[in-house]
């Protein structure tokens, strides 16, 4: 080797190593506040006990993952203040004025059937009680699959024979329905192990929690392989965003995603905005988590899981003498989509309304969203605003009123 390279490799080693410490100190200190950003040990990440004893003790469930326990509350957050939401001791959010009183419609699904980010008194389910005049009863729950909705109706289903029965989710839902622990697709959500189904001949296949005690979340051993065997996520999404060493090179080969949400980080202590910084930062991580459920529209395999989910809801509400509706919600990329008019599962919705009647809300908001807000902001992503909720409630009504399945305006 020439005496003269020796000086350059020398200059380039360090370089090298300068930009390899600047790139993991940056990792972990962002990663403090924004678990978005992930390293091997996540794949098995250390839970504090007194975390995983709330988490018991206010949300955990068996058979579902988790579900909100009756009789507690709580407060989401958002830019436009704090909104109250409590739980009634049927399981159901409560439902001001109409407490007690006889209910032919029911609501299961996501956060978007619960409605998050508003009051108790501004949920679309709370407006369609008062306009079809019954107990709408709300047992929708956030960050459901509608896996995980369909199997809390079938454990309700014999208190609900004769009503009509709302499964409301959206879109993105296709991808929860491949999830059995969502910290695989929702990186830090490390408590949420639920139930999943596969397709088995011609039926479904349910693959139950991968944990049966609350207290088996601090021991790894007992779960981490059966979740990255059944998680597909694990494979397709949580190993190529994982950040390892050299942490320069993996930032580099994801920089559509890591380079560009260190960036908004290091902008926010710059301008010190760190909020606004951390949001801008979210909002790569939903681009990145919506490209996937646009691949999984376009896949036939995840496709016809979702409509043997439906084809089972069916079953189900009419061995009960119920009537099963399906409600699509979009998030706000939904709506964009529709908008560009790329919209992937529009298709799949369809195929859906011929195994039940399907309610697709994403035409009626885009044609009133330069009227009104449809949206609100939160910590966890935005959810439908009041206005929009009311809108959401006299359009399922008009729906659910067509069909003489309540009472129509002229009725009230």
């Amino acid at each position: 080797m020439s005496s003269g390279l020796i000086p350059v490799l020398v200059v380039v080693g360090a370089v090298l190593a300068v930009i390899e410490v600047a790139a993991w100190s940056a990792v972990l200190k962002f990663r403090r506040n924004f678990p978005w950003l992930i390293l091997p040990r996540d794949a098995k990440p250390e839970i504090a006990p007194e975390v995983i004893e709330k988490y018991a003790r206010l949300s955990f469930d068996s058979d579902l993952g988790w579900v909100r326990k009756p009789g507690t509350s709580g407060l989401d957050a958002s830019p436009e203040g704090d909104a109250a939401f409590s739980i009634a001791d049927d399981g159901a959010r409560t439902n001001p004025g109409f407490e007690g009183e006889a209910s032919c419609v029911v609501v299961f699904g996501d956060s978007y059937a619960f409605c998050r980010l508003v009051d108790d008194t501004e949920t679309w389910s709370h407006e369609l009680s008062r306009l079809c005049q019954t107990n709408t009863r709300n047992f929708g729950v956030g960050n459901y699959g509608l896996d995980q909705a369909l199997l809390r109706y079938e454990r309700q289903a014999a208190d609900h024979e004769g009503c009509t029965v709302i499964m409301a989710v959206v879109p993105e839902t296709i991808t929860r329905a491949h999830s059995c622990w969502k910290h695989f697709y929702e990186y830090g959500n490390t408590l949420a192990f639920k139930p999943m189904f596969q397709a088995d001949g011609d039926g479904l296949k349910l693959i139950p929690c991968a944990v049966r005690e609350a207290s088996e979340i601090a021991e790894p051993s007992r779960w981490s392989d059966f979740v990255c065997r059944h998680d597909r996520f694990y494979r397709e999404k949580f190993l190529p965003d994982l950040i390892r060493f050299p942490a320069s090179l993996s930032i580099l080969r994801r920089w559509r995603r890591h380079g560009r949400i260190l960036s908004e980080l290091f902008w926010g202590v710059m301008t010190s905005e760190p909020e606004a910084a951390r949001r801008r930062a979210f909002s790569i991580v939903l681009d990145e988590n919506h490209l996937h459920q646009r691949r999984l529209f376009a896949e036939p395999g995840a496709a016809e899981l979702l409509r043997r989910l439906v084809v089972r809801f069916k079953e189900v509400a009419r061995r009960h003498g119920a009537t099963p509706r399906l409600v699509i919600l979009p998030q706000p990329r939904d709506l964009a989509d529709r908008a560009s008019g790329v919209d992937v599962s529009r298709e799949v919705v369809h195929n859906l309304g011929q195994v039940v009647p399907v309610l697709d809300l994403g035409d009626v908001l885009l044609q009133r969203r330069e009227a009104m807000e449809v949206y609100k902001e939160g910590a966890l992503g935005p959810h439908t605003s009041p206005a929009a909720n009311r809108l959401i409630a006299e359009t399922v009504h008009h729906w659910l009123a067509s069909d003489g399945l309540v009472r129509g305006k002229e009725n009230i």
